[in-house]
């Protein structure tokens, strides 16, 4: 049923709220001693997938360490960089949104019915 477009717009969706996610846990952990961040890497395995004109057949991302300085406590936690990351994927997210509901309204009219 549903195109390119809007079948990459639902994966890209599904790895920002993975990352989300895991960011989430980040934060909370960001005291913890020895603690490692983590996040996922959705865009090179949805671009592969694009490649293939197959967005929804993306592996799922994997959880990766984030590059980063630990601390003297054994913690990976960056503040700055998982809040700016958050605001990034934010952004991204209600592209995302925009594009599938862009996708929705022109399924709309093809269909008869009003935008």
């Amino acid at each position: 049923m549903w195109d390119v477009t809007t079948s990459a717009a639902l994966r890209a969706l599904d790895g920002l709220a993975m990352r989300g996610t895991l960011r989430a846990n980040n934060i909370a952990n960001s005291e913890t001693p020895n603690f490692r961040a983590s996040t996922n890497n959705f865009e090179t395995s949805l671009r592969d997938a694009l490649r293939r004109r197959d967005p929804a057949g993306a592996a799922a991302p994997d959880v990766v360490a984030t590059p980063s300085i630990v601390d003297a406590r054994g913690n990976s936690v960056d503040m700055e960089t998982e809040l700016i990351g958050s605001m990034k994927d934010g952004l991204h997210r209600d592209a995302m949104i925009t594009s599938f509901n862009y996708k929705v309204g022109q399924l709309r009219v093809a269909m008869g019915g009003r935008r």
